[in-house]
């Protein structure tokens, strides 16, 4: 019915998002499986929104050419924001 789409993208972006979806999974179920009151679940849904934010902006910014940086950005970029996240945390609760 709608074929015409707002933001035309690249097929570049498919592998990555996929990746990134994939990994995420993994990291929320893990955090889900933690006794500790949510914390972790709430860290890691709060670093999911970051991630997500600027993976928009990255592909509003280059809809039809993704670099090659982006991709790799949206493939490996999770895990170690939500690493530096809880280390961040961790230090200022001190």
């Amino acid at each position: 019915m709608f074929t015409e789409r707002l933001l035309p993208l690249s097929d570049d972006y498919r592998g990555p998002i996929h990746m990134a979806v994939f990994q995420q999974f993994g990291v929320a179920i893990l955090c889900l499986l933690m006794l500790d009151g949510g914390q972790l679940a709430k860290m890691c849904g709060l670093v999911m929104l970051g991630f997500w934010s600027g993976v928009a902006l990255m592909m509003i910014r280059r809809p039809l050419n993704p670099t090659e940086t982006d991709k790799q950005f949206i493939r490996l970029a999770f895990v170690p924001l939500f690493v530096a996240s809880e280390v961040i945390a961790r230090i200022m609760q001190r």
